[in-house]
């Protein structure tokens, strides 16, 4: 049980930064066109994982999945924004 503790620790603090850099990635892909971002953002917003005993949870914690939403949001807005331009109508 002493030698999996630590290695355990190790993959909670990877994921921890893994998850950081998606966080920035999606903001900067959200607010550079939208498309990439909006996945990026949904994927955090509600990926769930199924657990060996059957129940279905969302991969991510509370404060990730707001972030998901805010990036999702803002890649929307940002895609509709520049499909706007693209095609020469002022919104």
């Amino acid at each position: 049980m002493e030698e999996i503790k630590p290695e355990a620790i190790q993959q909670v603090n990877a994921d921890d930064e893994r998850t950081k850099k998606l966080i920035t990635a999606g903001y900067v892909f959200a607010v550079l066109g939208g498309l990439i971002g909006i996945f990026i953002g949904q994927y955090l917003a509600g990926h769930r994982k199924t657990l060996p005993n059957g129940e279905i949870v969302f991969t991510h914690t509370d404060d990730v999945r707001k972030q998901g939403r805010y990036i999702l949001t803002l890649g929307t807005i940002m895609f509709v924004v520049f499909a706007c331009l693209k095609l020469g109508r002022v919104i």
